[in-house]
């Protein structure tokens, strides 16, 4: 089973088609690749020059002569993914594939730090509504726990001198003990 078995190539835009016999032909010269689509000079004049469309057997035997890479560097991502099914011409998406996608980001650490990091830069505002966060309206208050983990906890410079602890304290109390989060400070 070739890479581009899986490609629905009727998707595959004539812009695409054109480019990919356009790199066919600077990677392996014309006369190869007129010999390989079993073309005339003419037909093959006819092609380079727009005039005929690369059709679905052309375009499966030009996929042949180039990788998978060659191929993602010269379609767009939009057209890959309608070329694979998953995006429907009037642009919706097809969520079962979507979501199968998803479901691999599991598995593979990378994808999914990657999946994370799009959704909390792209969706954040709609995260922490729909995660219930919201830490507007807490109001602050100086707590024995806070101490504990000043002196045991923190990870860089942890406060050692009970001096520097009870500074601490008297300037939360002084300035921030009882006052509210506002949402701009979130």
């Amino acid at each position: 089973m070739c890479w581009f078995d899986s490609l629905d190539l009727s998707k595959v835009s004539d812009a695409d088609r054109f480019r990919i016999l356009e790199y066919a032909v600077s990677k392996l010269g014309r006369a190869r690749v007129q010999e390989v689509l079993r073309v005339s000079r003419i037909t093959m004049w006819r092609l380079l020059n727009k005039q005929v469309r690369v059709d679905d057997d052309k375009l499966r035997v030009l996929l042949s002569l180039i990788t998978q890479k060659e191929f993602e560097n010269l379609v767009s991502a939009k057209n890959r993914l309608r070329a694979l099914g998953i995006l429907r011409d009037d642009g919706t998406v097809d969520y079962g594939l979507a979501l199968e996608v998803l479901a691999i980001a599991r598995n593979d650490e990378y994808l999914k730090n990657a999946i994370l990091r799009f959704v909390s830069q792209e969706f954040r505002e709609d995260l922490k509504k729909m995660l219930g966060v919201n830490f507007a309206d807490v109001v602050l208050r100086w707590d024995e726990c806070f101490e504990t983990f000043l002196r045991e906890r923190k990870k860089r410079r942890r406060v050692v001198d009970l001096k520097t602890v009870a500074y601490y304290r008297n300037l939360f109390k002084r300035r921030l003990e009882g006052r509210t989060l506002g949402e701009e400070l979130v």
